[in-house]
């Protein structure tokens, strides 16, 4: 018998409130600037990591866009920027931290 046919429903339930004692997630945000014509891409980027952030865009003319995420997917938003970065799509992060709580 495998260890997964082993394991008893309520172990599940075990596992699974151990592990979130063990995890806190915390909202958090970034306030980033790029051109008024990347806004859709990069939305659609987020979009397509499905759940990995959302996007709020504070002023379109100037490129201002917020992304709220988890801290624990800070090192993925961070590699995403880092590599549209590359490929001259300009993101610069003007602010980041935890959530104030706005969208």
């Amino acid at each position: 018998m495998n260890a997964e046919k082993s394991l008893k429903k309520n172990d599940f339930l075990i596992i699974a409130t151990k592990a979130s004692k063990e995890i806190s997630l915390k909202s958090y945000e970034y306030f980033i600037q790029t051109e008024k014509k990347h806004i859709d891409f990069i939305n659609k980027i987020m979009e397509a990591y499905e759940g990995l952030g959302i996007i709020r865009t504070l002023d379109a003319n100037k490129g201002l866009v917020k992304i709220i995420t988890i801290d624990t997917a800070k090192k993925d938003i961070n590699g995403i920027i880092e590599d549209l970065n590359k490929r001259d799509i300009k993101i610069e992060i003007l602010e980041e931290g935890f959530w104030k709580g706005e969208l």
